[in-house]
């Protein structure tokens, strides 16, 4: 039996055969030897799996043990779901999570009307744990679902939120400069991987791509895109891959890779190859089944290699109202990031 299993893998493996570096993702390139050499953070035969590695339990942003006397109710405390970690620009140690929590006990049903942006921060490297680090400016707006848009100099103070898209949601941006080509025209991926450009950042945008990924199949629903630009130029989402939902089932096949040479197209969905799914191992030997994992942003190295570093996440899991945000590390080059800074300690 053991002989055969062995035969049976080697002979999957050596089916696949790369012949340009579409068939590595675009997070690899095709030898000689058509096989994919897959970039630091990436694995699988197509380069299409991020290398997840363990997490340590005190990490992350998870307050669903709080209770304060205004809750509704008890037992979610502040839920949050995903956030996007930003590196302070003037002190090196300290990291901030820009998060959506779900306060007052209501858990993630509750999001709306009770979903607030907030920044949590960490002194102890950009896999938290994160405490709550108020702004200094707060506002309550009421609207349609809207992109919008505010800065600050120092994520504390932020100005008046600017109206961009009325009617669109899962808004990520990525900047068109790069140092050989100095502009301000942005990138807005949205729902369905739409993607609108801008000659700066306040708009006005124009839906510029529409992959209609649908369309070609319906399994190929998604959404919470992520965009990035990687150091070859080639241009990457990642997606709350949607496939178990037809089959009344949020997971667990939940995350996928979508890749193009040019953010014009055409775009490659990968749906053979899952970027993650909704298991997670922990360093303590543990691991957890997640009911629902959503909500995909990366962090990456600051070398201008754009190796990917860490998955930041909105977990919920199975019989809670709970939900948290989970930051798990990817490859190896993580601890290297880490160590860079004296008091961080790259455990786990």
């Amino acid at each position: 039996m053991r002989l055969l299993l062995l035969f049976h893998a080697l002979r999957l493996v050596a089916a696949f055969a790369c012949h340009t570096d579409e068939d590595c993702s675009l997070t690899g390139v095709c030898s000689k030897a058509h096989q994919c050499i897959c970039d630091p953070g990436w694995r699988a035969a197509d380069c299409s799996e991020l290398d997840l590695q363990p997490v340590d339990r005190n990490t992350g942003y998870n307050h669903t043990n709080v209770t304060l006397p205004d809750f509704y109710r008890d037992g979610a405390g502040n839920s949050s779901w995903g956030g996007h970690i930003v590196h302070d620009r003037e002190d090196p140690t300290l990291f901030h999570l820009i998060i959506s929590q779900i306060g007052r006990g209501c858990g993630l049903s509750g999001w709306r009307p009770f979903s607030t942006i907030i920044r949590a921060e960490s002194r102890t490297g950009p896999r938290g744990p994160y405490t709550l680090g108020p702004p200094t400016t707060c506002r309550s707006i009421k609207r349609n679902n809207t992109i919008s848009v505010s800065t600050s100099p120092d994520l504390r103070v932020w100005s008046e939120p600017i109206e961009l898209l009325v009617n669109v949601t899962n808004p990520a941006a990525w900047p068109l400069w790069s140092p050989r080509h100095h502009t301000r025209q942005i990138l807005l991926a949205t729902e369905k991987n739409n993607i609108y450009t801008a000659s700066s950042y306040k708009g006005p945008y124009s839906l510029r791509v529409e992959p209609g990924f649908t369309v070609i199949d319906p399994s190929l629903r998604s959404e919470d895109p992520f965009l990035w630009r990687d150091k070859r130029g080639h241009w990457h989402f990642l997606v709350h891959h949607m496939v178990d939902i037809a089959l009344g089932q949020k997971g667990p096949r939940v995350g996928a890779h979508v890749f193009a040479r040019d953010w014009r197209g055409p775009w490659h969905y990968n749906n053979i190859t899952l970027a993650y799914n909704t298991t997670v191992e922990f360093t303590d030997g543990s691991r957890v089944d997640y009911y629902r994992r959503e909500r995909p942003k990366l962090f990456f190295s600051e070398d201008g290699e754009m190796t990917p570093l860490y998955l930041v996440n909105g977990v919920q899991e199975f019989g809670s109202t709970a939900s948290y945000t989970l930051i798990q590390p990817i490859g190896r080059r993580w601890r290297r990031y880490e160590m860079q800074y004296g008091q961080v300690k790259a455990s786990g």
